[in-house]
């Protein structure tokens, strides 16, 4: 007997209702658990959790929440090995991708190739979050090693950025990650 996919689509469609919602509970109280008991990591001008690392996704993505102040923001640099993609989701942000400059506040999405430099700041009146996803994934190793554990999102940390950058310089670099300018507000850590 020949099945088209239109008719499984159809038988599928119809036995739908017939899955029971008590299996989704499980997902739910998963999810609540974890976001209630993320790790933040101070990293130079912004801090971060990770939502996914590589060794989660199969190496395939990194997903890295962050969160910062007004006029707070990263070095202009590049990626050797990942594509970046940014995704606003609160705060107004500026993000930067070689010749091209965009603003926007919650929904805002940007794609950055690899080798393309690029840096984002955050343009708003409060704290923002920015989800950064990476392709492939294993740059979780590099920011989960040289990020410093903090308390909350909010919490920021007095660190020597000369002192810090040169013992962190080496890492970055053999990651692929090369800095080539200052952030668009230098002052602010």
């Amino acid at each position: 007997m020949h099945t088209t996919r239109r008719s499984l689509l159809r038988r599928s469609l119809l036995a739908l209702p017939l899955i029971s919602a008590d299996l989704c509970v499980p997902l739910l109280t998963a999810a609540e658990v974890s976001s209630s008991s993320e790790q933040w990591y101070w990293y130079p001008f912004h801090n971060f959790t990770m939502k996914a690392t590589g060794s989660e996704t199969g190496n395939t993505t990194t997903w890295m929440l962050i969160e910062n102040s007004p006029h707070q923001g990263v070095p202009l640099h590049k990626h050797l090995y990942e594509d970046e993609s940014f995704f606003v989701v609160s705060g107004n942000f500026e993000i930067t991708i070689g010749d091209k400059t965009i603003s926007g506040g919650s929904g805002t999405y940007a794609y950055g190739p690899r080798n393309v430099p690029h840096q984002w700041t955050n343009m708003g009146s409060g704290r923002g979050q920015l989800l950064n996803v990476y392709t492939p994934g294993g740059i979780d190793k590099f920011f989960l090693a040289v990020g410093m554990p903090i308390r909350s999102s909010t919490e920021q940390l007095q660190v020597d950025l000369a002192a810090y950058d040169a013992r962190t310089k080496p890492f970055r670099e053999k990651t692929g990650i090369i800095r080539l300018g200052p952030p668009k507000y230098p002052q602010h850590s």
